[in-house]
């Protein structure tokens, strides 16, 4: 029997968006399934049977937020006692859904994986709903095999068990018991269900038929007693609501829910034109009108869904406006702005989704302010800020989601301080934080990113070092270790960088190591061997970059050698040809340099030209033209490097355009411009190359300006001085050069002291003082030439 391991959710549903109807059909009906009495306790192979199955893990709205989505599925992933798989012709087809199915049998082969089929047809070519890595077998290396596999799963549509048995199936399934123990009980439930179903749908039926002729008595009635349609439709609507909430207990057909549904709908339409629109009229069919989008949100008619949702959204609106202080009006207009937001999200519509969740974020406000000591209702308040600061980052607004992020932090921080023992405040907090320092690092703030990433990193600290065993607190710590070391890192503090990045891959190795057969743990260990190699690069110990560079390729390798379709494994694979390529550059190992260079440009080629409104593959496109640059230049192919310059500053521009406050994007188009009038220099314009560097001039002045603690943009400013020295030289206006180059060194000279370990700073320092030293001399003997002669006086 196996060793009771505490799992912080029962199951992980891994679905395609499309299936997303199912999913929450799913979810609410697991978290409230009724198991058993006699079943509960029962000793089986996944541990003592629970209560109750929950918490089930849906999707990204489980999540506080705080890691980017992938770092936050693999925690979930690795939280779940069971992966349950929507299976459907959309899942087959989705990567994630794959990526999520392997990740989850090659990190945990000996927890249950538990199909449900929701449409298609298992091993037809048009309409097959297994994805592969459900169908195939995974190799040592979690890979997906060709080798296919028995797939055992339950099937809700109609042709098949239906819902109720397929959901006897899961449950079965996720408890370690027989079907038929599950079976049993459940025709028992399904028999009593119908029993009740039954009486649902006649109550339903009567509640149409009665209403429909009480309308025209509540007319007549109207005119004497007003009070009698309200309490007539208070009355009604409770009874709809009790109907719809068992029909969707018991498994009343929908179609049948909804067209007694609609017949009550009309019901309240005709009793509105009869009567006066009362504000309890309007409310109750405000509710009607909610009950209708969840029902179509189930069905997966979004269009439907919006409409009923905004429908209602309006006539809430409007009674709130007239009773502004009512809490529970406001609460059914915050639940019609959530099934809208719900609808947008879906439907990718990001703007009218930011609409929405500010409604609700201003609603949660008011009801905070009603009873600031309720703690629950400020926790509320913080997620719509949050949410809305999502939005916001997603949409490249960095101003406004910080602005928004800041908001939730404050009431975490209120929270936190108020119950420090609260670890899932604690952590709510610490996400704020990690939020808060990437949109800082983002702006290129990178003082106050640190200052956010070292609080985030104290409290996982504190809440890793309280539950060592907890994986997914030590991984959010190592990934804190890295955040901090990439601000130190960008500042040129290298020795405090590397302390940081050597933290994150001590916890990253024991973790891999305690799992070998745990792909993202061995990912994991590749991205901080990176991250360590990148700093030993930079303070110049090129035989430990090279040891580390060699550890994280060699992770790489194994992990994409299976999966090269893969989109998360191609994106790695690219970096990793740019890292070895680096590596071979400083070789002079030109030919290979090339030929690694010219892999990662066709990996982000082909990304790139798959989504052409993904900033970052279109990013990815123009480094690769910008190292392909680098080494044709280095070969002497100028004509060609030129070209690949030129192809790379034309990404960076539009880049920098569309998000003129991102500064990271600033200092991208810098590079570019610097790169372009390189190589015009070693072709002889200089008059066209001094453009360029008078342009990349400006954005480092820009830059520096607005961040004067960023030692790496220090370093640009004095790298662009020193190229316009150059240029000037070349063109003899030597006093001017001279300027540039003691502007360069003045630079240098600062972050030399700032930064002692620093390798290559030294180095820069002697090479202006070397060409200062030159150009004075140089000068001094103009000077001495042309200067008149004097007259001998010892001659007269």
């Amino acid at each position: 029997m196996a060793k009771p391991v505490a799992f912080k959710y029962r199951a992980f549903i891994s679905y395609s968006h499309a299936d997303t109807a199912q999913a929450k059909w799913l979810h609410r009906a697991l978290e409230s399934f009724s198991i058993d009495k006699d079943l509960v306790g029962r000793e089986t192979a996944t541990g003592a049977i629970p209560k109750a199955l929950c918490p089930i893990f849906r999707d990204r709205d489980d999540f506080t937020a705080g890691h980017t989505l992938s770092e936050q599925t693999l925690a979930a992933l690795d939280d779940s006692a069971a992966l349950i798989v929507i299976c459907s012709p959309s899942a087959a087809k989705s990567q994630y859904v794959n990526e999520e199915v392997r990740l989850f049998k090659s990190r945990h082969p000996q927890r249950p994986v538990v199909p449900l089929i929701a449409a298609g047809k298992p091993g037809d070519p048009a309409l097959e709903c297994f994805p592969p890595a459900l169908k195939f077998k995974l190799d040592a290396d979690g890979q997906v095999t060709n080798e296919p596999v028995e797939v055992l799963a339950a099937d809700a549509r109609e042709e098949g068990d239906g819902k109720q048995l397929a959901l006897a199936k899961l449950v079965a399934g996720l408890l370690g018991v027989s079907s038929d123990d599950i079976f049993r009980r459940a025709m028992r439930e399904r028999r009593r269900h119908a029993r009740v179903r039954n009486g649902v749908i006649a109550v339903l039926a009567i509640l149409a038929f009665a209403a429909s002729g009480s309308a025209v008595y509540a007319w007549q009635q109207l005119k004497t007693n007003e009070a009698f349609l309200t309490a007539t439709l208070k009355t009604a609507t409770e009874i709809v609501d009790t109907a719809v909430t068992q029909a969707e207990k018991y498994g009343v057909p929908r179609t049948a829910t909804l067209a007694l549904l609609t017949k009550a709908e009309g019901l309240f339409d005709n009793m509105a034109l009869l009567g006066r629109p009362t504000p309890e009229l309007r409310y109750q069919k405000a509710w009607m009108l909610i009950q209708f989008a969840r029902n179509y949100e189930i069905l997966g008619d979004t269009a439907k869904q919006k409409a009923r949702a905004e429908e209602a959204r309006q006539l809430m609106v409007e009674l709130t406006t007239e009773m502004p202080d009512d809490p529970e009006r406001l609460r059914t207009l915050s639940a019609a702005l959530n099934e809208t937001g719900e609808v947008l999200v879906v439907q990718g519509n990001l703007a009218e989704a930011l609409k929405t969740f500010q409604g609700s974020r201003a609603i949660a406000e008011r009801l905070a302010k009603t009873d600031p000591s309720n703690a629950d209702w400020q926790r509320n308040l913080s997620i719509p800020y949050e949410r809305v600061g999502d939005v916001l980052e997603a949409q490249g607004n960095l101003a406004g989601a910080l602005a928004s992020y800041q908001d939730s932090l404050a009431i975490r921080e209120r929270l936190a301080e108020a119950d420090p023992s609260n670890a899932g405040w604690q952590r709510d907090l610490s996400v704020s934080y990690e939020k808060l320092g990437d949109v800082l690092a983002m702006q290129g703030n990178l003082a106050e990113a640190l200052a956010s990433y070292r609080d985030s990193l104290a409290i996982f600290d504190r809440l890793a070092t309280a539950d060592p065993s907890n994986a997914d607190r030590q991984r959010s710590l190592s990934v804190s270790y890295d955040k901090v070391g990439d601000v130190l890192m960008t500042q040129g503090n290298l020795a405090e960088a590397l302390k940081s990045y050597q933290n994150g891959l001590a916890i990253a190795a024991r973790l891999a190591k305690a799992d070998p057969n745990n792909a993202g743990w061995q990912y994991d260990l590749g991205i901080s061997n990176e991250r360590v190699g990148d700093v030993l690069s930079a303070r110049g110990d090129v035989a430990g970059a090279l040891k580390s560079y060699g550890s994280k390729q060699t992770i790489t390798s194994r992990l994409i050698k299976a999966d090269p379709t893969n989109v998360l494994w191609q994106h790695d694979l690219w970096v990793s040809d740019i890292k070895v390529g680096d590596v071979l550059a400083a070789q002079d190992k030109l030919d290979e340099t090339l030929a690694s260079y010219r892999d990662s440009f066709a990996i982000a080629e082909r990304l790139a030209n798959a989504d052409p409104g993904n900033a970052g593959s279109q990013r990815d496109l123009a480094v690769s033209d910008e190292k392909l640059g680098d080494v044709l230049m280095a070969q002497g192919n100028l004509a060609a490097a030129l070209a690949s310059y030129q192809d790379s500053l034309a990404i960076k521009d539009r880049l920098a355009k569309a998000d003129p406050s991102n500064a990271g994007r600033e200092r991208d188009l810098f590079v570019a411009y610097d790169k372009v009038g390189e190589v015009l220099v070693e072709q002889g314009n200089l008059a066209a190359a001094q453009k360029f560097f008078h342009d990349s001039l400006a954005i480092a002045e820009r830059l520096t300006t607005a961040d004067p603690s960023n030692a790496g943009w220090q370093r640009d400013l004095a790298i662009s001085h020193g190229r316009i020295a150059e240029l000037l030289t070349e063109q003899d206006d030597t006093a001017q050069a001279l300027s540039e180059y003691r502007q360069a060194r003045e630079i240098i000279a600062r972050l030399a002291a700032l930064s002692p370990d620093d390798a290559t700073l030294p180095d820069d320092l002697a090479i202006f003082d070397e060409e200062i030293a030159k150009l004075e001399q140089s000068d001094a003997a103009t000077a001495k030439t042309a200067q008149p002669a004097q007259p001998d006086q010892h001659a007269q």
